[in-house]
């Protein structure tokens, strides 16, 4: 029989705490709960307090199912409560029986959650969804932002930032020799960071900094690891504030389209350096503009000689691509002629 105490530990927890929520379960919990719902049939929960005050009925006409994954991976779903006026607002989700305000279902209880901690659980998979899907995707996107990230595959890499009892943020990984995708058969050439959010009340506290320096320390052992292209001007910033600080960094963190082969990486450091990354953001946060673009112009001309010099010398390499080390070697002659050493 289960204690007053019990109880009161219980009615504490957040979906995420509670340790028997899995996805079985919350698939036939999700399926007995919409069946009830169809017939009819009297339910316990039949509206939802929001946190405006609101209370909001719950009816068949406003509720939806949300598939977690993509279509690689099994047909798992969350039941979603959306308002009447906006199936793409979503207010509420049903887990462990019952429905919790979108709010609380990104909160945790557990005092050893907190900074950066690897999603392993269901219950971590359904807040790494609501960050990506519904936080990002429709409630904190920019209006003019073109960028929307696909539901991550079930057993990708991912961390999720908790602070003070909360989610507030997450970066994903595209594992070194993981398919691209379900249309072709290659693999990443690099660990590459595919995916990064920290929700805007969050922001400019120095979260993105930890987040990028986590990725790149959790592969320490490998030579290169990448960011998945485009960089937005943001990271971009963030990038630079990082490099400048870890100079040992600068060689191995490359800005990279799939698969990531040698043809496919631009380094971030070069990027920064030549201006050729969104927005000017070096012209734009140079101190003496004049002397930065008359090196910068000399630079570019050095790098692309460079680059045409690497190309021909690879024409003959047996898998077509430059060869690493002498592109790194005639970057860094060019980088000390031009004061950036």
């Amino acid at each position: 029989m289960e204690t007053g105490a019990e109880r009161s530990r219980f009615s504490e927890c957040y979906p995420v705490d509670v340790p028997s929520l899995d996805y079985n379960t919350m698939r036939t919990s999700a399926e007995k709960y919409l069946s009830n719902l169809e017939s009819h049939f009297p339910l316990k929960n039949d509206s939802v307090l929001l946190p405006d005050g609101e209370e909001l009925d719950v009816t068949h006409a406003n509720v939806s199912r949300l598939l977690l994954f993509g279509d690689d991976d099994p047909a798992y779903s969350v039941l979603a409560l959306h308002t009447p006026e906006d199936k793409a607002k979503v207010v509420a989700l049903y887990l462990h029986g019952k429905w919790w305000a979108l709010n609380d279902a990104l909160k945790t209880a557990c005092t050893s959650r907190s900074g950066l901690i690897t999603v392993e659980s269901p219950g971590e998979r359904v807040v790494l969804f609501l960050l990506s899907q519904i936080i990002f995707g429709i409630l904190e996107r920019p209006i003019n932002e073109g960028i929307y990230f696909a539901p991550h595959p079930a057993k990708e890499i991912a961390k999720i930032l908790w602070q003070d009892g909360e989610a507030i943020g997450f970066y994903s990984v595209k594992k070194k020799g993981s398919l691209c995708d379900r249309y072709t058969s290659e693999c990443y050439q690099l660990p590459v960071l595919d995916t990064v959010f920290v929700r805007k009340h969050w922001r400019r506290r120095g979260f993105a900094l930890w987040i990028l320096g986590d990725f790149c320390s959790s592969f320490s052992k490998e030579e290169t690891v990448g960011i998945s292209s485009p960089i937005s001007a943001n990271m971009y910033q963030v990038c630079s504030k990082y490099l400048i600080v870890h100079e040992s960094q600068r060689d191995r963190l490359y800005e990279v389209e799939a698969p990531g082969n040698w043809s496919q990486r631009r380094n971030v450091w070069l990027n920064l350096q030549l201006g050729s990354c969104p927005g000017n953001y070096m012209q734009q946060n140079t101190i003496d503009g004049k002397n930065k673009k008359k090196k910068t112009a000399s630079c570019q001309k050095n790098a692309q000689n460079c680059e045409r010099e690497d190309f021909d010398a690879s024409v003959d390499d047996s898998d077509g691509n430059p060869e690493p080390q002498r592109m790194a070697r005639r970057k860094r002659v060019w980088s000390k002629q031009c004061g950036r050493d």
